[in-house]
């Protein structure tokens, strides 16, 4: 649902408007809700989130540049917590918007999925009517559509706030020894005046296990667009080629790729470093640089657990900190000079 009624006079600016909400459902950037000119699709966008699950929350920040890319657009994104790691699992990812509307995510770690929920649930919200309808469950990490009775209000300056609230009573996600319950479900889009998103909230509370030994689990997703802007397009250009440098050599920092793998992106990513560390990934291009080398040394070690044994012999333990019972902070080498005995267990 796109609001303009500022171009109703202006059949030509109407198309255009059209044309970018078929491209970008949700219209993920509102560039000052839709008062400059959208001739250049490039764009940039910061999103404030804010991620709970159960005892489990972690806040970060997400920075999108919006560029063109063959069918469409491409979202390259980066997302930093407030702690400094990055919440993706990479520095950087991206998902391409297809001509359609449909969402294709392309580079991403599938073991850590937090950011991608939430370009996906950004990317669908808005784009509901009142009355009974469908929520996208993306938002609580939930892969199928929600039940939802939605409503909208329309203040005096012309801002809307939708709400979807879970229709039909409790929804059973699974059955089994396994079973998933949803019990609670609230989706709150607040859409500015060109029908862009501003803010949203999801809730949801999920009821695990049987009847006889349930458990309850709040989930939240919080984002806040910061700011939005149009940007040139020779800045458009260098993020371009600033991901087509980076994306492949950010694929062989996955997890088990062999020394080899990692050498050849090391000195492909040494030969563009200089071209690319100052535009608008700079920042990204260090990051990288940073992992090549920590992820060398890790692809350096010898599979064999034993041989890597046989090699710290005589050698001082690698320093680690971890919580005691009580919850306190023990570091290794706070016991330097002293016998210790280290014990390692698992359980489940």
């Amino acid at each position: 649902m796109t609001h303009v009624p500022f171009l109703a006079t202006d059949p030509l600016r109407v198309l255009l408007v059209m044309l970018w909400a078929v491209l970008l459902p949700g219209l993920l950037l509102g560039v000052q809700d839709g008062e400059e000119e959208l001739e250049n699709p490039s764009a940039k966008a910061v999103w404030k989130v804010v991620q709970v699950r159960g005892e489990e929350k972690v806040e970060y920040e997400v920075t999108i540049y919006q560029i063109p890319a063959p069918g469409g657009n491409r979202w390259v994104w980066r997302a930093i917590a407030s702690d400094g790691s990055y919440p993706g699992g990479f520095p950087i990812g991206s998902m391409l918007i297809l001509g359609s509307g449909k969402p294709r995510p392309e580079l991403f770690d599938p073991l850590s999925p937090g950011v991608m929920e939430m370009l996906l649930s950004v990317h669908e919200a808005g784009n509901q009517g009142v009355g009974l309808g469908w929520a996208d469950g993306t938002s609580v990490g939930l892969r199928r559509q929600i039940p939802v009775e939605r409503t909208e209000t329309t203040d005096a300056e012309g801002r809307v706030t939708q709400v979807g609230v879970l229709a039909g009573g409790t929804t059973q996600i699974r059955g089994g020894s396994r079973a998933l319950k949803l019990s609670e479900f609230k989706e709150t889009l607040l859409l500015g005046t060109g029908g862009s998103l501003k803010q949203a909230e999801w809730t949801a509370t999920l009821l695990r296990g049987s009847e006889e030994s349930v458990t309850t689990e709040k989930r939240v997703l919080r984002v806040e667009r910061l700011e939005a802007g149009l940007i040139e397009e020779e800045e458009s250009k260098q993020v371009q080629e600033g991901y087509e440098f980076l994306a492949p050599v950010v694929r062989v920092l996955r997890k088990g790729m062999s020394l080899a793998a990692v050498e050849i992106a090391e000195t492909m990513f040494e030969k563009g470093r200089n071209d690319h560390k100052r535009g608008p990934l700079g920042e990204v291009v260090e990051e990288v640089a940073s992992l090549l080398k920590s992820s060398k040394k890790i692809a350096s070690r010898p599979l064999d657990p034993d041989v890597r044994a046989r090699k710290m012999f005589g050698k001082p333990a690698p320093d680690f900190t971890l919580e005691d019972l009580e919850g306190k902070s023990v570091s290794l080498s706070d016991y330097r000079g002293k016998t210790v005995m280290v014990a390692f267990w698992g359980y489940s």
